[in-house]
C-alpha cells in the first residue's frame, strides 16, 4: 500500500469515526427523570463550565459537522493532489481533538460522585478517539510532503522547458 491509499483510508476512517462519536455525544443523557430533572453534574460557579455544559450539544454538532466536511475536503485534495488541503486537515484534526479534550476535562470536574464511573467512560472514549486520529496524522503529513516535493519537481521542469523554448525562439 502506498501513502495515497493510507490517506484515503484515513479520510474514510475520520468521517465514520466522527459520525460514530457524534451520535454518542448526541445520545448522552445528562438528566434523569422528566419532572425532577436530576442532573449528573453539580452546579458550577464557573461561567465557562456552565456555558460549556449548556451548549455542549451545539459545540459537538458544530465540531463534528466541520470535521466531516473537512474529511470530505480531504478526499477532494487527495484526488486532485492538493498538498495544502492535507495540511489543513491535519491542523483541523489537532484543533478538533484539543477542543474535545478541553470539554471532557472541564465537564469531568463537575460530575457528581454517584456518576464518577461515567467520567472514566468519557476519558476512555476521548483518549481512544485522540489516539486513533493522531496515529493517522503521519500518513497524511507524509503524503502532503510527497505532493509538495512532486509539485516542486514539476515546477522546475516547467521553468526549464519554458527557458529552453524562449532560448530557441530568440
Amino acid at each position: 500500500m502506498n501513502v495515497r491509499m493510507f490517506s484515503l483510508m484515513v479520510g474514510i476512517f475520520s468521517v465514520l469515526n466522527t459520525t460514530q462519536f457524534f451520535i454518542f455525544d448526541l445520545n448522552q443523557k445528562t438528566h434523569i427523570c422528566y419532572e425532577a430533572k436530576f442532573s449528573i453534574y453539580v452546579d458550577s460557579k464557573s461561567e465557562l463550565v456552565t456555558w460549556t455544559l449548556f451548549h455542549r450539544a451545539n459545540i459537538s454538532t458544530g465540531l463534528s459537522l466541520t470535521t466531516i466536511i473537512i474529511g470530505c475536503f480531504l478526499f477532494y485534495c487527495i484526488h486532485k493532489n492538493i498538498y495544502m488541503g492535507l495540511l489543513i486537515y491535519a491542523m483541523w484534526i489537532i484543533t478538533y481533538e484539543l477542543i474535545n479534550f478541553s470539554i471532557v476535562l472541564l465537564l469531568n470536574g463537575i460530575i457528581k460522585d454517584h456518576f464518577k464511573t461515567l467520567s472514566y467512560l468519557h476519558w476512555i472514549f476521548q483518549i481512544s478517539h485522540m489516539l486513533l486520529h493522531f496515529f493517522c496524522l503521519p500518513f497524511i503529513v507524509k503524503h502532503a510532503y510527497n505532493l509538495y516535493k512532486e509539485s516542486q519537481t514539476v515546477g522546475r521542469k516547467r521553468r526549464h522547458r519554458l527557458c529552453s523554448t524562449i532560448a530557441v525562439n530568440s
